[in-house]
């Protein structure tokens, strides 16, 4: 009999292209397909979009976060998912699992932080669920979220000739957070940084995305995902999506990570392309289509650039800069930063 791979083999995202798999079979959402980054609630119902996100609180718990900034994160994630398919969220709703030796005063902060950051999304926290864990660091936070597209939701169908963009004004400071907390001189860093450390603690998901496709004509913009995982990892989902290679131009780093980066000797691309939680949208756009998405885009103050282009030829998925592949490593939660070569579904 085979055995069947532990999750620490398989890895986080292929272990979600196996549920892909099973969710295709019965999938109900005509306007989004399964693996999205979110999905709507079905045929009825196309603007409707419903997403989950989360995690234990030992392993997303920062050194310089409170618990306050815990909820808080994971609510703008939830509601960075929903941007990203251009739904502006609703309602949150909190799932928490605890220790009972917890303080009450821990329970609350938790959910102080998610209330605030829906408020400061333009929604509610309209509850949840509350349950007890045993065992030390066995806590989570989860958060579900309800969101209304006011035209057509965005998907991920990139296609051959498309440029890439994304929003910008976080782009290497995740980088810069995660290489110090590696390195073990994050205090040190946030201290010279403080800006990075607090953006990335109580970061606002990009609505202005949802404003600028609803501007724009359909079809204008092909493909989204946010980057929570990583800028590397969501322009290889692009890649993969169009089944061609997505040609990466420099992108627009904060100025705290070229500094950074050059105070300890590192490539500033690699902070932005490997860094994750900036929750930032990239965002693929029919060229016959650019012109008009940066003057829209200027004119809802929303800051985007242009980081690439979908190349013409087959060969997806496959990252490219100045003639050289590069690795397109993202966050895996049961291998960390692990590298999604081989990962063509």
């Amino acid at each position: 009999m085979q055995r069947s791979p532990s999750l620490r083999e398989l890895g986080e995202h292929r272990a979600v292209e196996r549920l892909i798999e099973l969710l295709s079979k019965g999938w109900r959402c005509p306007s989004l397909g399964p693996g999205d980054d979110a999905a709507c609630t079905g045929p009825g119902h196309p603007r409707l979009l419903v997403k989950i996100d989360g995690g234990g609180i030992e392993s997303n718990l920062a050194p310089w976060m409170s618990l306050g900034d815990l909820g808080w994160l994971q609510v703008a994630s939830a509601a960075s998912d929903l941007a990203a398919k251009a739904a502006r969220p609703l309602a949150f709703v909190l799932s928490l699992g605890l220790e009972p030796e917890r303080s009450i005063r821990d329970l609350e902060e938790i959910a102080e932080g998610a209330a605030e950051a829906a408020r400061a999304h333009g929604a509610w926290l309209a509850g949840g669920d509350l349950n007890s864990c045993r065992g030390r660091g066995c806590g989570w936070v989860d958060v579900a979220a309800v969101g209304l597209a006011p035209g057509e939701p965005v998907p991920r169908r990139p296609r051959p000739g498309d440029l890439v963009y994304a929003t910008t004004g976080r782009l290497g400071l995740g980088g810069l957070v995660f290489h110090s907390l590696a390195e073990g001189s994050w205090r040190s860093a946030a201290a010279r940084y403080p800006r990075a450390f607090r953006v990335m603690a109580r970061p606002l998901a990009r609505l202005g995305f949802v404003e600028l496709a609803s501007r724009l004509p359909r079809g204008c913009i092909t493909g989204s995902t946010d980057t929570s995982d990583g800028l590397a990892y969501s322009l290889w989902l692009l890649s993969r999506s169009a089944g061609a290679p997505l040609e990466v131009l420099e992108a627009p780093v904060e100025e705290e990570a070229l500094r950074y980066a050059e105070e300890k000797g590192l490539d500033p691309l690699s902070l932005a392309l490997y860094g994750g939680q900036e929750l930032e949208i990239v965002f693929t756009v029919r060229p016959r289509c650019s012109r008009l998405a940066e003057e829209e885009a200027e004119a809802l103050g929303l800051q985007v650039a242009r980081v690439g282009r979908i190349l013409g030829e087959t060969g997806g998925p496959l990252l490219l800069h100045k003639g050289r592949s590069l690795e397109p490593r993202g966050w895996d939660n049961f291998l960390g930063w692990s590298s999604m070569q081989g990962q063509s579904r």
